[in-house]
């Protein structure tokens, strides 16, 4: 019996030891205020005193109360790290865009009101969304380049379907019942999209230059689309806005195919000096898939 106590004695006394001198390396810098690590020193020193006086119950008693104190600290950390996370729960989400992704991720400051841009991940994909008072967003210059900043980064890295500018989701269960609705056609959107990214093309005649003829307008805007679009997978036509806007069309490329996309686009351009054309991108996808909240729930679009 006294044997068994004292080999007991020891490996509680051992962990005692091992558990502050793990808990002080993990966190880089000490858990405990100077008070508290005199005390815990002072418990291991009289443990192991006892241990060698052979009162082993005392050894034994002194080892859990080492073991306590070095418990409480850590458990009050794991317990401020919830409250965060219950705090941010309870907040609203600005919602950028979905991405085939199932782990969290921040993509650092670089959201609205510069605010931590990160995933909520859902299944196998995730929304991105950044923390924000419940608001009606401006349609502002900075605002939208913001909007865009953040799903210019996330491309980077990812398939994104992008959710409509300005739109806040009150917290993180709605959210969640969200992305439950939008699961299965979110999912088919991100393959048609996969490695994807959108540009924009249009055709603008000089101010010297009109042509009445509709059928004149509609053959040269044919001959402008047609080397194009042997390089987008979609094509997706815009309103006509202007009688000097010949051509106003969305191209779903392919990331590898950008470059040649653009010595098309360039090659067009030079080819017919009577008209000016506008090349932008590369965009999200917002004319091929986009999701839209309103009092509907969610609507999600695709082409």
């Amino acid at each position: 019996m006294e044997e068994e106590k004292r080999e007991k004695a020891r490996e509680t006394i051992a962990t005692a030891r091992t558990a502050a001198e793990e808990d002080e390396e993990k966190q880089k810098v000490s858990l405990f205020v100077p008070e508290t690590a005199q005390k815990i020193m002072k418990s291991l020193a009289e443990a192991h005193k006892s241990f060698n006086s052979a009162d082993h119950d005392e050894g034994i008693r002194l080892s859990y109360e080492v073991k306590e104190i070095v418990e409480k600290p850590r458990l009050g950390a794991s317990g401020k790290v919830e409250e965060e996370r219950s705090r941010m729960r309870e907040e609203a989400k600005y919602f950028y865009c979905i991405v085939p992704f199932s782990k969290g991720k921040s993509f650092g400051n670089i959201g609205m009101n510069d605010n931590e841009v990160y995933t909520v991940p859902y299944g196998e994909i995730a929304a991105v969304v950044s923390d924000s008072p419940m608001k009606d967003y401006d349609f502002t210059e900075d605002n939208v380049r913001r909007h865009e900043a953040v799903l210019r980064r996330v491309m980077e890295d990812h398939a994104v379907v992008p959710v409509e500018f300005g739109t806040t989701i009150k917290n993180e269960r709605i959210l969640y019942r969200l992305m439950a609705k939008a699961y299965n056609p979110a999912r088919e959107c991100l393959k048609l999209v996969d490695n994807m990214v959108e540009l924009g093309v249009k055709a603008v005649l000089s101010e010297d230059i009109g042509f009445a003829d509709p059928g004149k307008r509609k053959e040269l805007a044919s001959d402008i689309l047609a080397p194009l679009n042997t390089k987008a997978k979609q094509t997706a036509m815009g309103e006509l806005f202007s009688d000097r806007l010949i051509l106003n069309a969305s191209f779903l490329v392919n990331k590898e195919d950008i470059d040649t996309f653009s010595e098309r686009a360039a090659e067009l351009q030079e080819k017919y000096s009577m008209l000016r054309l506008l090349y932008s991108g590369p965009w999200a996808p917002y004319n091929f898939v986009y999701i839209k909240i309103g009092a509907k729930g969610i609507e999600l679009s695709r082409k």
